[in-house]
């Protein structure tokens, strides 16, 4: 893992070259339909799209008619093998002494006082006098108390601080919080086996409440006391990462047609950008002169220069922009009505007040629409000069762009990037999460990724340590926060959960599908990022979901490691991921223009 700062040249952006550079291209085979499938609105031939009329006259049943207890339960019949597999693996000499652990069919079947192995979803029930608190004046608190996970939105915000005073919600159980396992049948509260387990020593799977979230899917080892119904757990399985498509490829079968007079020798590289904030500057434009515009413009003269002498650009053979691609509008102030002046009688009625606040509303509405407008615009004639030096494309939908925001988002609707569309071969319009796999033969490099939405959302729930006493100190609302987990190690919990989005729909907003669910890893990806993160970050994992150490060429030919890739958000850092798809080296290029 290397990094590398691009400086800005203002002559060669001024008269950029148009001979395009020598360039090698992996074959591409997109596998986001899965998502689209379980994403696309219902339509009919009236024009009636998403509506009950329409599912009725196709003979299908409205996605919103169903409940979203459909969605755990097509999440548990996906994972629960795999669980149970983990689980009978790694049970402990003591308990097959004992006879083993039967598995239960239900949680409701299960055997008081009987070693067992038990399959369900867990649920973190929090007193409500301790849940987190979120923003009143937002329409969707959970989205905007995730938003803030992801990078900062404001010019106050230190680039190098930017992260330390995000907290997760802390799991106390001493404090009326409960954990409990979960199946169609009921459930059980868990609780740790007890501290004299093991010589007091805890083991990898022991029970941490801190570390699991409600919608993770997993098996649980222990005993259900008899006494107060209470599961007392010895370990705790996830799913973990699936099976792999097959054998890695050899360089053979990453490589297509070259683009240009000479072969390159390079191995193809994808490039992971994420935040491009067309519509406006950065928040740290401000205070540290910077231009983000000018950025993404050194960003298009590396892909594009053939003069280029700096090793990288001439071997990226597709970008993947994983969201924030538009531009968020700025929030609308709220004035609160004047109303002892009303009630005095010397101001406006009710009535006035309203029709001014109702005008006020429409006017937010139309600048928001004119921003976003704008936003697109820009975003469609960045990417299709992109596009025009003939580098391979996907999108990915955002937090911000304009598509359904409940998950899987559809792909942009062609008609808002008529540009980039125009290169047919060239731009993918791919959901959130995405995945596609690069390279030809039977096997492939399988990407995988979000807009970091996901990842957000799943550090409120998650914290890495216990609080310290400085912690209680700076806790001055009571609220029992500690720092919240790095990204990084958020997307490695989804990965040990084998579920893209865990805690959907109980604070992501997902689709309520019922037939399956399709944020379920099917297949292991060999690259598995996140967008919008706040800094750089990157990890190597094995089978089982252990660290692998960085060099020595570990993932060469290996088909059972994972890249895991925390994108940082372009506009706040200036910063690009580029991965080398057959030794899944990473690195990170950064664009600075400060000092100009």
């Amino acid at each position: 893992m290397t990094a590398e700062t691009m400086p800005a040249d203002a002559a060669t952006m001024t008269g950029r070259a148009r001979r395009q550079p020598s360039r090698a291209y992996a074959p591409h085979r997109p596998t986001w339909q899965r998502f689209h499938e379980h994403a696309a609105p219902l339509a009919s031939s009236s024009g009636a799209v998403g509506s009950v009329a329409a599912a009725n006259s196709a003979g299908r049943q409205h996605p919103y008619a169903r409940q979203y207890s459909h969605v755990y339960s097509a999440r548990l019949a996906a994972l629960r093998e795999r669980c149970l597999a983990n689980a009978r693996e790694s049970l402990s000499k003591e308990i097959e002494e004992e006879g083993g652990a039967d598995v239960a069919g239900r949680i409701i079947e299960v055997k008081e006082g009987a070693w067992s192995i038990l399959v369900g979803t867990i649920v973190k029930e929090v007193d409500p006098k301790r849940r987190p608190k979120v923003a009143q004046s937002s329409s969707d608190r959970a989205i905007a108390d995730a938003r803030s996970f992801l990078f900062p939105t404001a010019a106050s915000d230190k680039v190098d601080r930017r992260q330390e005073s995000l907290r997760s919600h802390l799991f106390d159980p001493e404090k009326g919080d409960v954990l409990h396992l979960e199946d169609e049948s009921g459930r059980v509260e868990l609780a740790p086996e007890g501290d004299d387990v093991a010589g007091g020593v805890a083991t990898p799977d022991a029970l941490d409440p801190n570390a699991m979230v409600t919608g993770a899917v997993a098996a649980v080892v222990g005993k259900v006391c008899a006494a107060k119904g209470i599961a007392r757990v010895r370990s705790v399985h996830f799913a973990g990462p699936p099976p792999s498509d097959g054998a890695s490829p050899g360089e053979a079968e990453l490589r297509g047609p070259s683009l240009g007079d000479e072969a390159t020798n390079d191995e193809p590289v994808l490039l992971l950008v994420s935040g491009l904030g067309c519509g406006s500057d950065s928040p740290a434009d401000g205070e540290t002169g910077a231009s983000l515009a000018l950025r993404r413009e050194m960003l298009l003269e590396y892909l594009t220069d053939p003069d280029d002498a700096t090793d990288g650009g001439a071997s990226v053979c597709r970008v993947v922009v994983a969201g924030g691609g538009v531009s968020a509008p700025s929030p609308a102030k709220e004035e609160e009505p004047d109303k002892e002046n009303v009630a005095n009688g010397g101001g406006r009625s009710y009535d006035s007040i309203a029709r001014s606040d109702k005008s006020r509303r429409a006017s937010s509405s139309r600048d928001a629409a004119e921003h976003v407008a704008s936003s697109l615009r820009d975003l469609d004639a960045y990417l299709a000069e992109m596009l025009g030096g003939g580098i391979p494309v996907d999108y990915v939908p955002g937090l911000s762009d304009p598509t359904n925001a409940n998950w899987p988002q559809r792909p942009m609707h062609s008609c808002l990037l008529p540009l980039s569309c125009g290169f047919v071969d060239l731009f993918g319009r791919g959901t959130n999460p995405y995945e596609g796999v690069l390279g030809g033969g039977d096997g492939g490099v399988r990407v995988l990724g979000t807009d970091g939405l996901n990842v957000a959302d799943l550090r409120r729930f998650l914290a890495t340590r216990a609080p310290t006493k400085r912690d209680e100190e700076e806790d001055t609302n009571g609220d029992d926060r500690v720092p919240a987990a790095s990204c990084l190690d958020a997307l490695n919990q989804t990965l040990r959960y084998g579920h893209v989005a865990p805690t959907g729909p109980d604070s992501l907003p997902i689709f309520p599908s019922s037939e399956s669910d399709p944020f379920v890893m099917e297949r292991r990806p060999s690259v598995y990022f996140a967008g919008n993160c706040d800094r750089f970050d990157t990890r190597l994992v094995d089978a089982n979901g252990g660290e692998i150490a960085e060099g020595g060429g570990g993932a060469a030919g290996r088909n059972d490691v994972t890249r895991l890739v925390c994108v940082p958000s372009f506009a706040v850092t200036g910063e690009v991921v580029l991965v080398k798809l057959q030794s899944l080296e990473c690195r990170v290029v950064s664009f600075n223009d400060a000092s100009l």
